[in-house]
């Protein structure tokens, strides 16, 4: 924004010199050395123009279109003390001088730049009281004293953020942003540069956090990732064995700057790999962020179809892990300008971004929305101090959503500097629902082998899936995240191997041992059998609750995939009530089971089912955590057999 309007409003003053015959100067030669600087200010050569202006001055110190004339080459250069000194002077000579307009827009814009609203807004008031001014200007003028006021309020309500720049190896180089934390917070990735130039190679490092909360030695993430070429702006998914990152320039790919992904093995990335033409084009795509499971990624583009220069996308895997076309997020979220380095929290429900198209403290400033029911609300302003007019990027939000992590780029007379900061997030922007996670490792029931399994999560109380990963392949290691507010139902399969699942609530997360569930699968065989723990019934019911349609699918995809086994459904009570009356409960919640699958056209010879009542409890029933463990279905290969049909 601010090159094309330097351009035009530099335009607009040589303009209005050059349609006067007549300059505020009686010495000729003073006249003579500002006609050859216009010449060079004409051709865009503003140093060259400095000596010449200098000269007339030197003549006559009053001449007030050198003044205007300097001021605004001084601009161009960005010069911001010197562009002050000149139109101030030349307003100090003739504050209502029709050529004078413009010098009270820059005056304003420079002071907006600088965090002085109060000045910014009285020279935009003076600039706007003219009634010749240009209406493209006017507007931006207008928005301009817009965040001069919201500024001025937000500056006498600051917030408690509590800011802090990141201490020892952290900000160990010329420049680092994009931080990025593994979910459990102990490690940092992030973009360093050596330098300014654009020579100087963007790299992925990553730091690990000390036992006394200091940062260690900053090291490459791969020699598989980091190359000749630049790498940078990355986000990972909560298991940290997905990353995506852009890379502009070198790598082959569909535009100026693409999307990479890289798989993590045990300890070892992949060669990455472009994201494709569902996601990349031959505009400039950059900025990934991915949700915790890795299955959807929100990204930066300015291609065709936007709302404004840059906006943000994104783009989710289809059922058969494909990514689908790229969608706008919209103007909930972007704007006729610039939205950059968008966030997506463990939640999925909670965006954070910057923008320099709405109304805020100047620059880009971070703002954050939330999601309910596919819908964004309206982006809300991150608040003074966090905010300034400088250039606020880059941000990241910790699970619990208590702390964040972001990059401050200040511009300075002869140098620039980046630097990663942490924050405690007050209230007002903490997410709706904060998460936290589950580690733990799949493994073979007989052999203890690794496994590489799929994990499904599903939000039973609204049946809708949450999120879809796998275990790693050498270590059967995995990650899931979890949102409060939420009864989820997890699910562990893999081929060969009898499925797992479980349910529990966010609350619950405390009762299990240092955040680790480990699964042992199985392998199909007769005599396996699994508690189908996503199953309900209303007390003393046998009429399948809805949350357990999730449970079901699961059911029905097994039995589909593996036609060759016959499985006994089981029910199972405690021991409260009579030995009838729980036979027969127990009896009618299996056929409702069996009944469904029926329903699904599984075929009737593939299942059986039976109520067994309180006859086979797995524990004692001497309290109610232990009745709840024997009211169950359960989920038992009777037999295999050679024939598929």
């Amino acid at each position: 924004m601010r090159i094309a309007l330097t351009t035009l409003i530099c335009f607009s003053f040589l303009t209005a010199f050059a349609q006067g015959t007549k300059y505020h100067t009686i010495d000729k030669r003073a006249e003579k050395y500002y006609e050859e600087a216009r010449q060079y200010l004409k051709r865009s050569q503003f140093r060259e123009a400095m000596e010449p202006l200098q000269d007339a001055l030197d003549k006559d110190p009053n001449f007030i279109e050198v003044w205007l004339a300097m001021g605004s080459a001084n601009y161009r250069l960005g010069r911001d003390s010197l562009t002050l000194a000149c139109f101030h002077k030349a307003l100090e000579i003739d504050p209502d001088y029709s050529k004078s307009m413009y010098a009270y827009f820059l005056i304003g814009e420079i002071y907006f730049k600088q965090s002085n609203y109060e000045e910014s807004k009285a020279y935009l008031a003076h600039y706007l009281s003219r009634e010749d001014t240009d209406l493209k200007k006017r507007i931006q003028a207008e928005v301009m004293v817009d965040n001069c006021q919201f500024a001025l309020k937000a500056m006498t309500s600051p917030f408690d953020y509590h800011i802090e720049i990141l201490p020892d190896f952290a900000n160990s180089f010329k420049l680092q942003y994009f931080p990025v934390l593994s979910v459990d917070q102990q490690k940092i990735y992030f973009t360093r540069r050596e330098g300014l130039s654009v020579k100087n190679d963007e790299d992925i490092f990553y730091s690990d956090k000390l036992k006394d909360g200091s940062w260690s030695v900053p090291q490459s993430i791969s020699d598989n990732i980091n190359s000749e070429f630049n790498e940078g702006a990355a986000s990972l998914s909560a298991d940290g064995r997905m990353l995506v990152f852009t890379s502009c320039d070198g790598r082959r790919g569909y535009g100026s700057c693409d999307i990479y992904v890289s798989y993590k093995e045990g300890n070892n990335w992949s060669v990455p790999e472009n994201m494709g033409p569902m996601i990349n084009s031959a505009a400039w795509e950059a900025q990934p962020s991915l949700s915790a499971d890795g299955r959807t990624i929100y990204f930066v583009s300015n291609k065709q179809g936007g709302m404004g220069r840059k906006d943000i996308w994104s783009s989710s895997k289809n059922k058969k892990g494909k990514w689908e076309p790229a969608i706008n997020l919209g103007k909930k979220i972007n704007t006729n300008k610039d939205e950059i380095s968008p966030f997506i929290h463990a939640n999925g429900e909670s965006i954070y971004f910057s923008s320099n198209g709405r109304i805020g403290l100047g620059g880009l400033d971070i703002y954050m929305s939330e999601k309910t029911d596919s819908v964004w609300s309206e982006a809300l302003n991150l608040g003074y101090p966090l905010n300034d007019a400088h250039d606020q990027v880059s941000l990241y939000i910790s699970s619990d959503g208590e702390k964040g992590y972001y990059t401050i780029e200040k511009k300075m007379r002869h140098d620039f500097e980046s630097k990663l900061y942490s924050f405690d997030l007050p209230d007002s922007f903490q997410v709706s629902n904060k998460s936290s996670y589950l580690r733990g490792t799949v493994s073979d029931a007989s052999s203890g082998a690794p496994l590489q399994a799929d994990i499904k999560l599903y939000k039973l109380n609204n049946e809708k899936y949450f999120s879809e990963l796998s275990s790693d392949k050498k270590t059967g290691t995995y990650t899931v995240v979890l949102s409060e507010s939420n009864h989820y139902g997890l699910y562990v399969s893999a081929t060969g191997y009898l499925f797992k699942d479980f349910s529990f609530s966010f609350e619950d997360i405390d009762q299990f041992d240092e955040n680790l569930l480990d699964i042992k699968l199985e392998p199909v065989k007769v005599g396996a059998i699994t508690v189908l723990g996503n199953i309900f019934f209303d007390f003393n019911e046998y009429s399948l609750q809805r949350k357990s349609m999730s449970e079901l699918k699961e059911v029905y995809d097994f039995l589909r995939q593996n036609p060759n086994v016959k499985v006994e459904i089981s029910g199972h009570t405690d021991n409260i009530g009579s030995a009838q009356y729980n036979m027969e409960l127990s009896t009618k919640r299996a056929k409702s089971v069996y009944d469904f699958l029926l329903f699904k056209r599984i075929r009737p010879e593939q299942i059986t089912y039976v109520g067994y009542g309180q006859d086979k409890p797995i524990g004692p029933n001497d309290n109610l955590e232990n009745q709840s463990k024997n009211r169950r279905i359960e989920f038992k290969i009777s037999s295999i057999s050679s024939d598929t049909k």
